[in-house]
């Protein structure tokens, strides 16, 4: 089983590099689709006999996890190994476009609730450090990821900032009326924006509503969100009123507010240059509006765990143990 689990565990340095023959161009671009402000990358395996000729897995890169991620099933399917979730196995010889991955470490974890939220299967998710060696640019305005060598020049506040924080992920300031908080930055949190710890400690322009909830282990983990009285601001740039939405974690700067701008990562010099797609467009925020169902995995599609009080689903016919299967008429699958 050991040898097995070796076709297929953090990146290191020299686990990947340009896949290519000669040296690699000063800037190459990763293949990739966005969904939902999300980027989605696929890696292809070295083929097989015994295997599809293509052997293609999805991963959505997030550069607010630490390692990488991989499902069984995914697994499975590419090897022919089962495996349980909590288990490591290492992804060898693959590539994603002109990026080769000699090897892929990757914690095996159920993922069919994140390719149920997307409405389409992801087979894993590739770690902040996935691309050591190049600069990582996230283009929001071209949907667009490309790798560039090279390194960013020394934080001017105005544009390259420094990403140090408490762990190896990228970490942003953010200045809020009266109080700065240095900010996770999440593209894993593509519906997100802005994300804080202790709502209550803000002055918001209505009582903060709830607006979202988690199922963990025995714990029902409620999300709340308000509107900021005020601004904040990234660097020189304006935030809007932003939309807050409260966690008990990590506080993060998600999709919402990355859409707005072209960021390039330094992993080595723990630093970001920040571009604006369009300078004159104000960066606004839409409010953040919930359902009110707390939901968790059924085979058919979502079971109802319980219905928040005045929401939307607390006012129509809607009970704790119904499952959804359809939304609009369309399978959840």
């Amino acid at each position: 089983m050991l040898r097995l689990l070796t076709i297929f565990i953090l990146l290191a340095a020299a686990s990947t590099g340009y896949a290519g023959d000669n040296e690699p161009p000063e800037q190459f671009v990763v293949p990739s689709e966005i969904c939902r402000e999300y980027f989605l990358v696929p890696v292809n395996l070295a083929p097989r006999k015994d295997r599809p000729a293509e052997r293609t897995l999805w991963f959505l890169y997030d550069t607010g996890a630490e390692i990488s991620h991989v499902d069984p099933s995914s697994v499975e399917r590419a090897s022919g190994t089962k495996v349980k979730a909590g288990q490591w196995a290492v992804i060898r010889d693959a590539a994603a476009g002109p990026v080769k991955f000699k090897k892929l470490r990757a914690k095996v974890s159920n993922l069919d609730h994140i390719s149920r939220a997307l409405g389409r299967e992801i087979d894993g998710i590739l770690a902040y450090d996935s691309f050591p060696g190049f600069l990582l640019t996230l283009d929001y305005e071209q949907d667009e990821m490309r790798l560039v060598t090279g390194q960013l020049p020394k934080p001017d506040g105005q544009e390259i900032f420094s990403i140090k924080g408490p762990d190896k992920r990228p970490w942003l300031e953010i200045e809020f009326p009266r109080r700065k908080r240095r900010m996770l930055i999440d593209s894993g949190a593509g519906v997100s924006g802005l994300v804080v710890n202790k709502l209550d400690r803000y002055e918001t322009t209505a009582e903060p509503l709830i607006s979202g909830a988690s199922f963990r282990l025995k714990k029902i983990e409620m999300r709340s969100s308000a509107r900021l009285v005020g601004n904040a601001y990234l660097g020189p740039h304006v935030l809007l009123q932003p939309t807050l939405q409260s966690t008990p974690r990590s506080e993060l700067i998600g999709g919402q507010v990355m859409r707005h701008f072209n960021w390039t990562f330094d992993l080595k010099k723990k630093r970001v240059r920040i571009e604006r797609h369009e300078p004159e467009t104000p960066i606004t925020f839409e409010s953040i509006v919930a359902h009110g169902m707390i939901l968790e995995m059924h085979p058919r599609g979502f079971r109802i765990r319980s219905v928040v009080a005045k929401t939307p689903a607390a006012l129509v016919d809607l009970r704790e143990g119904d499952v959804i299967t359809h939304w609009n008429g369309l399978p959840i699958g």
